[in-house]
């Protein structure tokens, strides 16, 4: 009697099942890179932002300890303006009366022009360096100041804060990985091994 073929199905589902799985690792590995990369935009976006509130912070309470030595001779108002840029966290100091005129400044300062690199000769440094202006105002305008704060400073706390918990899922992730690869060789041994049909028995002689 003619022995019946077996069907082609059984011997190419364990190839279809492989290029499936091929197939959904290559998905999730996609997602994974799309939620890492909108993670980091996201977070990016905080650290600038904290960076403004914080620049904008420091500028407000300089303006209020500059109010009184604008009454006092520029001498004073000098002092203070390089004792401001002696901060770490302060590049450049101007300070300007009602008119815009400027009347106290820090050593070797450079214009919004420089800092933007429109001036000929200079490279923009607004990545680096942010300026922040204000009004010197009590009841009247009495002038303007204006900082120039290392970003790099301003955001320093919350970027190092960021940096340690992309580390922490970084290393998640190997782990996640390895143990996935472990438990995958795992149970399809035991997948190999549990489910092997019995050899048949031999009867006779």
């Amino acid at each position: 009697m003619k022995q019946i073929e077996q069907p082609l199905y059984p011997k190419l589902s364990p190839i279809y099942n492989k290029i499936l799985q091929l197939l959904s690792a290559i998905v999730l590995i996609v997602l994974l890179m799309n939620f890492w990369v909108n993670s980091r935009d996201l977070q990016q976006l905080q650290i600038q932002d904290h960076a403004n509130k914080m620049g904008k912070l420091y500028l407000a309470q300089a303006a209020m300890s500059a109010m009184p030595y604008l009454t006092l001779d520029q001498n004073q108002l000098q002092k203070y303006a390089d004792t401001l840029a002696a901060q770490p966290v302060v590049k450049h100091v101007q300070i300007y009366d009602m008119t815009g005129q400027e009347i106290a400044s820090s050593a070797q300062v450079e214009s919004i022009n420089d800092l933007f690199g429109i001036t000929v000769n200079k490279v923009n440094q607004i990545d680096d360096i942010v300026p922040f202006v204000q009004e010197l105002r009590a009841e009247e305008l009495q002038g303007y100041i204006r900082l120039s704060l290392y970003r790099t400073i301003l955001a320093d706390e919350l970027a190092d804060n960021s940096r340690a918990q992309y580390d922490i899922m970084r290393l998640f992730l190997i782990v996640a990985g390895f143990i996935g690869f472990l438990l995958t060789r795992g149970l399809n041994r035991f997948s190999r091994q549990g489910f092997r049909p019995p050899k048949p028995r031999r009867y006779g002689a």
